[in-house]
């Protein structure tokens, strides 16, 4: 088993991940205490000399590979529920990278298809013509006959044969 360094090290030189991903990837690794590490971005930033959004960009390219795992945590202040900080933690076997890879593009995927769910649904409740709630989930026209008669039914006004 390699050190968190070294893995970093090892993926800037063969070009998988850039060099300012590479400093704020070892600068989150320099928050590490007994505690856990969760920095907030703005604190990454000044140690990595990156701005806030490269240490997003950088973050999400080593939750894509499966360098390190996030952990989202909530906070309860005046009866409201609200964001807190972030938890990481630094994965160092390929197993481990390998399963929070999936789990980062499983999640993605989740996040993806709620907000096209969103969409159609916002699109739906707009009295839009073109979209229904069956439309969501019609059987697909086998042949050419088929095609014609749903365009009709769409209210086309002519049908090209």
């Amino acid at each position: 088993m390699t050190s968190f360094v070294s893995q970093i090290w090892t993926l800037t030189q063969s070009r998988a991940i850039t060099a300012k991903t590479h400093l704020v990837l070892q600068a989150l690794a320099s928050f590490e205490g007994h505690r856990g590490i969760f920095p907030s971005h703005e604190s990454i930033a000044a140690r990595s000399g990156a701005s806030v959004r490269t240490v997003i960009r950088a973050l999400e390219t080593a939750y894509r590979l499966g360098l390190i795992e996030r952990t989202r945590q909530r906070q309860r202040i005046s009866g409201r529920v609200c964001s807190g900080p972030n938890r990481y933690r630094l994965i160092l076997t390929d197993l481990e990278q390998a399963k929070a890879a999936a789990l980062h593009a499983a999640q993605c995927l989740r996040e993806a298809l709620a907000r096209r769910k969103l969409r159609f649904s916002s699109k739906c409740q707009k009295g839009s013509e073109a979209y229904s709630q069956s439309d969501m989930f019609y059987e697909r026209p086998r042949s050419k006959s088929d095609w014609l008669d749903l365009i009709a039914s769409w209210g086309a006004k002519t049908v090209p044969t």
